[in-house]
């Protein structure tokens, strides 16, 4: 005997929609990309294999520490903008019509006859690697200075670092990636077994780990001390300003996290046991969906995350409206999973920016509101969508 399905009220799909996501759910769907981290033979060097006791801030899911339900927006905040929702096979937003100007994407100045290496000095420019060797040489020396008399060390015969060596060391570390071994001291081995001679016409293994021990990137002595990333602040603003200085995205924009594997010490250190790293630095990335091309990056270092606090929108959509903020005003469409969406992100948005933002929502799982109802059926239900213009689909 079947049964007849009864619709839920608009109460009821509300309800669902913001207290279905709980943070041990949040973790359990989290998408299995992860980015790009570092060689197990340099995380060795922070004895990767010993885990490191956790604190309190660490095991937890993204921003436990700002209250509430990570940050979420509640029920009541997102009322008068979801006052009713209908299916809809053909979804327009409201206000005048934004079509995006997609002459400006692509690639910016491309070179004629690109190389290799011109293309990684787009990113890692020279004025970038020039501060890093700068700090470097001061570190090596600060290093030296600390060492007590007679007492003898490689640091004793440290050479001045140039820019050159700088990027051959740079894409050394890059190679380790590609060519794995257990042990940093296995790339100069000369057993016939495990030799890989490359490395040797790079670097001799005291001047490569002399460079290594000496790898600085911030001045300590005028380090904001605070700022829980002062030791990169400098190459992350470096990069993230790069990144959108050489490719204008498409219309279609992506923000989603990605965990990079990290055992070592580190106060912002993430545990997810989800994760098949289980332990890293959680970061927050808005890509081109096209290309995947990174456009934006937010390390997650807890309650001083670097992100612009929206009132009304809790922490996920803060953190949506801060990545998405330089593209405004140009009619992106915006995908993000279940964490990140809420009716008030794309509300907050339109209210701003009326006319000027297509608000679509992609979610990567059922979030209580029975989408495809009507598609089990027979029908052509693609979505639904609120008077406020807010699809979801």
């Amino acid at each position: 005997m079947s049964f007849k399905r009864r619709p839920l009220t608009n109460v009821e799909i509300l309800e669902i929609f913001f207290n279905s996501d709980n943070e041990s759910e949040y973790e359990s769907q989290e998408s299995d990309s992860d980015s790009e981290e570092l060689p197990p033979n340099l995380v060795a060097i922070e004895n990767p294999e010993s885990e490191v006791p956790l604190s309190t801030d660490e095991v937890a899911g993204p921003f436990e520490d700002a209250g509430g339900d990570g940050g979420r927006p509640t029920v009541d905040e997102v009322q008068g903008f979801c006052v009713s929702w209908k299916a809809t096979s053909h979804f327009i937003p409201p206000g005048p019509a934004v079509c995006f100007d997609e002459s400006q994407s692509g690639v910016q100045r491309p070179l004629p006859f690109p190389t290799e290496a011109e293309c990684f000095k787009l990113f890692l420019t020279e004025e970038l690697v020039g501060n890093i060797v700068k700090e470097t040489n001061r570190y090596a020396l600060e290093l030296q200075e600390k060492r007590e008399p007679g007492v003898r060390g490689k640091l004793a015969k440290w050479l001045t670092t140039t820019i050159s060596e700088m990027y051959t060391f740079l894409v050394t570390v890059l190679l380790m990636g590609i060519v794995k071994k257990n042990s940093l001291r296995e790339y100069w081995s000369t057993d016939p077994m495990f030799a890989t001679p490359f490395f040797a016409t790079l670097f001799s293994q005291d001047r490569f780990l002399a460079l290594l021990r000496c790898l600085h990137f911030v001045n300590n002595a005028t380090a904001i001390l605070s700022d829980p990333l002062h030791k990169i602040r400098n190459v992350l603003i470096s990069l993230t300003s790069a990144f959108g200085r050489v490719f204008v995205p498409y219309k279609d924009l992506c923000v989603d996290e990605s965990l990079m594997l990290w055992k070592g010490r580190l106060a912002f250190r993430q545990y997810i046991p989800s994760k098949r790293h289980r332990f890293g630095v959680k970061f927050f990335v808005m890509c081109d969906v096209k290309t995947g091309f990174v456009q934006d990056i937010i390390v997650y270092t807890g309650s001083t995350t670097d992100i612009k606090h929206y009132e009304g929108l809790g922490v996920s959509g803060s953190m949506v409206m801060t990545m998405l903020a330089p593209h405004l005003g140009k009619g992106p469409t915006l995908y993000v999973d279940n964490w990140y969406s809420s009716p008030t992100l794309p509300a907050s948005a339109l209210q701003q920016h009326r006319g000027l933002w297509h608000s679509q929502v992609k979610q990567e799982g059922d979030a209580g509101i029975r989408l495809q109802e009507d598609a089990e059926r027979g029908g052509g239900v693609q979505g639904e969508w609120s008077t406020a213009g807010i699809k979801v689909a």
